[in-house]
């Protein structure tokens, strides 16, 4: 059994929440209410009590990230169970650097499968990382914001912080 913890940020694009592992390992994060959160969380796991606590150190990287700190992000360790294809996407979606963005299709093609643009699509709304994962970066062909877990403004948000979009 496991007992998880569950921290809220303030940010400017509203409450980010993480539930963190007892190895301080982030296994699912997110924008809205922290009970959406679980139940996006990976099932895999036997959970014995959720804790939420008010102060942990992932708090002050997020802090960070939304004051200009490009590498805040990176500092966080995290982890989700998924397929290869799934953890193929994940990791090129890592890749992509601040401030910049990448297609579907150039998504699909970096994690290997450059057929599977709809599926790299999927995959981007599946993860449980949100930010940490940045699937915020990634657009539609024609440059636009597309679809986003949290709504389209947060997205934009996200990118017009990074000065990815003006």
């Amino acid at each position: 059994m496991h007992t998880l913890r569950i921290t809220t940020t303030i940010t400017p694009d509203g409450e980010f929440h993480m539930i963190i592992d007892q190895n301080d390992i982030v296994r699912a994060s997110g924008f809205g209410s922290a009970d959406n959160l679980l139940h996006r969380f990976d099932s895999a796991l036997s959970i014995d009590t959720i804790e939420h606590v008010n102060q942990h150190q992932y708090q002050q990287l997020i802090t960070d990230y939304y004051d200009g700190n490009k590498a805040a992000l990176s500092r966080i360790p995290h982890r989700q169970a998924g397929t290869d294809f799934q953890k193929s996407v994940w990791n090129a979606m890592s890749t992509i650097p601040y401030g910049q963005t990448v297609s579907y299709k150039a998504l699909a093609a970096a994690s290997g499968n450059p057929s599977a643009i709809r599926a790299a699509g999927t995959i981007c709304g599946r993860s449980r990382l949100i930010l940490l994962v940045p699937c915020h970066r990634v657009l539609k062909s024609d440059g636009s914001i597309g679809s986003y877990l949290y709504g389209p403004a947060i997205k934009e948000s996200l990118l017009r912080h990074e000065k990815a979009i003006v």
